[in-house]
C-alpha cells in the first residue's frame, strides 16, 4: 500500500512540476535577468541553469532533507522537449485514472521507496552544447546510476533526458517511458 501511495503523491508532484507550478529554487548560480531586477517589473519565470551539475547535487541534497516524500521535479530546468513530454504524459494520466501509468516510481531515486543517499557525480562533454551529470549511488543495496542528458540554448543549460543503466535491459530512458501508453 505505502508504494502505491508514494506513486500517487509522485505522479502529483510531476503533474504541478510538468504544468510549470513550481517555482525555481533561489540558487547562487540562478541570476535573474536585468528586466527582472527592475522595481514594479513582474519577476519572468527564470528557465534553464547555469550549472548542470550543481541542479544534481542541488536536487539529491533536497532527497537527503527529506527523506519521507518525493522532491519537486526542477520542471523549470527541463528543455522544451522534456516539458512537452511531461505534459502530454500527465493529460493521458489524467484521462486514463484506471491505469498505473510508466512512472510508477521515482526516477530521480529509480525507486520507490528509498532512504537518503549521497551520489558520486561525474560530469563529461558531449559536445560544446551537450554535457551529461552521471550520479551513482546505491538504495538498499542496489547500484543506481542515472545518467542526466543536458543541452545548451541561449546561454543556459536544460535537462533534456535521464537515462538509468544502459538505458535498455539493464535500465530506462525517461523519454521512452513518457512516452509509453497503456490501453
Amino acid at each position: 500500500m505505502k508504494h502505491a501511495w508514494m506513486g500517487l503523491i509522485a505522479i502529483g508532484v510531476w503533474s504541478a512540476a510538468a504544468s510549470g507550478q513550481d517555482k525555481p529554487p533561489a540558487a547562487a548560480n540562478e541570476t535573474p535577468t536585468p528586466e527582472a531586477a527592475k522595481p514594479g517589473k513582474a519577476t519572468p519565470e527564470v528557465r534553464g541553469v547555469e550549472d548542470p551539475r550543481a541542479l544534481i547535487t542541488q536536487t539529491y541534497e533536497a532527497y537527503r532533507r527529506s527523506p519521507d516524500r518525493p522532491v519537486p521535479s526542477p520542471s523549470y530546468a527541463y528543455s522544451d522537449r522534456l516539458r512537452a513530454l511531461f505534459g502530454a504524459y500527465d493529460a493521458w494520466q489524467a484521462g486514463h485514472q484506471d491505469l498505473v501509468g510508466s512512472l510508477d516510481f521515482d526516477w530521480w531515486m529509480n525507486a520507490q521507496d528509498w532512504e537518503p543517499v549521497e551520489p558520486r557525480l561525474t560530469e563529461s562533454t558531449d559536445g560544446p552544447d551537450r554535457r551529461t551529470v552521471t550520479a551513482s549511488f546505491s538504495i538498499y543495496g542496489t547500484a543506481v546510476v542515472n545518467h542526466f542528458r543536458f543541452i545548451r540554448q541561449g546561454g543556459r543549460w536544460y535537462l533534456d533526458d535521464v537515462v538509468n543503466g544502459d538505458g535498455g535491459a539493464e535500465g530506462w530512458v525517461l523519454s521512452e517511458l513518457l512516452q509509453h501508453r497503456e490501453e
